[in-house]
């Protein structure tokens, strides 16, 4: 894809899900070709018709082996396997050329978003997929005047606050605060990047932050993730050149799995639930906004300047770069089969039909080492001479130099740092959590304890309560006679 490419996208469509079957819902979907996707209206049978880079069917058409992936028995079907060779092969080429790379996920709650970012048991989604795949290439291509990084970080963004899910300490009360880079654009401050050395050690971040997750069950989606997450993964290519220099090409690949949208109607949601669902619902209304705007804005080429609302809501801010900036962007639309969803799936068809008008302005992200630090050190003599002239006089834009001064420092720190003293640094973080871990082993074959189940099998285990011998009250609170349950000493 080369300059001023359009954005790709896919619609996937789920099979029908137990509540579905239960309501013995109709089949509304139909994918008579690779591209083109129609969704039937249930009352008046009128057929919609749309046209996509790619339209998988998922619906029917497999089988489950021994060890849980979904087999085609149909060559219509398409299995992980698929969705990976026509959207992963192209956003690892692209990071390999020194390209920014997002994919997101939009669609209803319970709709298959998860499925084909994360995955489930052996069908492994894109995100893991692509790193592992990415530590193959590198293997493979390793030169000795050439040197790979790979670095990660997690967050979600929950009820407009965005909280770390690469650490276990606490987040501020309002979250971490969202900045914005005059060169660079949108970032979250202060938020954890992982240096990571194999497709092991990143498996083990995404189990780390898919247990960190904010997961609230509702009627609709009873593993509904309740906010947006975003996997970056960063990945520095440095070259050493003859004669001294170095070169460095860098990509930053952003996963993104959407909160699902959904009508509370529908959904049976009240309290926090309800309010995170407004919340929800607002970020995705404001996305479609500026959806419509970029839309709105290259379809007039030229003529009246549209006003794109990025700052609208947290997730659009962080999302400028995908939607119609530096960036190779492939957006994959989830649907329901089901005539009950009608409304939603069409919703998320016109959505996609939109998106797919939007063009990005990738460029190769490629410097010099050496002049890259030379102009930051630059900048910073002119932040310090407009902090010391009090900039433009008001407190805002002087601790926004400061904020700008300090970031650039650490971006200077971190390029003079050679790659394994960053990896010690992260390394030393964590003396203390695989004995930890393997003490928490200990303690679960030897005591009584529950552990929650969750039809994510990432969520399962992951909530452990141990309990002592002797007799344990459960549920005194709901029922008039509290229930006693008595536990002894075992082998």
């Amino acid at each position: 894809m080369g300059k001023g490419d359009s954005i790709l996208v896919a619609v996937r469509v789920r099979p029908f899900n137990d509540r579905e079957k239960t309501r013995n819902c109709k089949l509304v979907i139909e994918m008579p070709d690779e591209g083109t996707t129609v969704i039937r209206d249930p009352k008046t049978n009128e057929e919609k018709r749309f046209t996509y880079d790619h339209s998988y069917w998922s619906h029917d058409g497999f089988s489950e082996k021994k060890n849980g992936y979904f087999e085609p028995t149909d060559a219509h079907y398409a299995d992980q396997k698929r969705v990976f060779e026509d959207l992963g092969r192209g956003v690892l080429a692209n990071a390999w050329a020194g390209y920014n790379c997002s994919l997101f996920a939009y669609g209803q709650t319970g709709s298959g978003k998860s499925y084909s970012i994360v995955g489930f048991k052996n069908n492994k989604g894109i995100v893991p997929i692509v790193c592992e795949e990415l530590f193959k290439q590198i293997t493979e291509k390793k030169k000795k005047n050439m040197q790979f990084e790979v670095f990660v970080s997690m967050m979600e963004i929950y009820c407009e606050k965005v909280r770390d899910l690469l650490t276990t300490t606490p987040p501020p009360k309002g979250g971490l605060k969202v900045r914005e880079h005059p060169k660079n654009g949108f970032y979250v401050e202060n938020l954890t990047t992982v240096p990571v050395n194999g497709f092991k050690e990143i498996e083990t971040k995404i189990e780390e932050g898919t247990k960190n997750r904010t997961i609230a069950a509702t009627q609709m989606n009873a593993t509904s993730s309740r906010a947006h997450t975003i996997f970056k993964i960063t990945f520095n290519q440095k070259s050493s050149k003859q004669g001294g220099g170095a070169s460095m090409k860098k990509s930053e690949i952003n996963l993104v799995d959407l909160a699902g949208s959904e009508r509370q109607s529908a959904a049976g949601t009240e309290g926090d639930r309800l309010k995170e669902g407004i919340v929800i619902n607002q970020s995705l209304t404001t996305l479609g906004r500026v959806i419509k705007a970029l839309h709105d804005s290259q379809k007039a080429n030229g003529g009246k300047k549209t006003q794109i609302p990025y700052r609208d809501s947290v997730l659009t801010c962080l999302l400028k770069n995908a939607l119609g900036g530096n960036s190779k962007t492939i957006m994959i639309a989830a649907i329901s089969p089901a005539d009950i969803n009608y409304e939603e799936t069409l919703s998320t068809l016109r959505f996609a039909d939109r998106a797919k008008s939007i063009k990005t302005n990738a460029v190769v992200n490629e410097n010099q080492t050496e002049r890259a630090l030379r102009e930051l050190r630059e900048e910073n003599l002119r932040l310090q001479g407009q902090i010391q002239g009090g900039g433009d006089g008001s407190n805002e834009e002087i601790e926004k130099l400061r904020q700008q001064l300090a970031e650039n420092q650490k971006e200077m720190e971190e390029m003079e740092k050679s790659w394994q003293q960053k990896i010690a640094e992260e390394a030393s973080k964590h003396i203390g959590g695989a004995s930890e871990k393997a003490e928490m082993e200990a303690k679960k074959k030897k005591m009584c304890h529950l552990w929650n189940l969750n039809e994510d099998p990432a969520l399962t285990n992951v909530i452990v309560h141990f309990i002592p011998i002797g007799d344990t009250v459960v549920d005194e609170w709901i029922v008039d006679s509290s229930t006693t349950c008595s536990f002894e000493k075992w082998e």
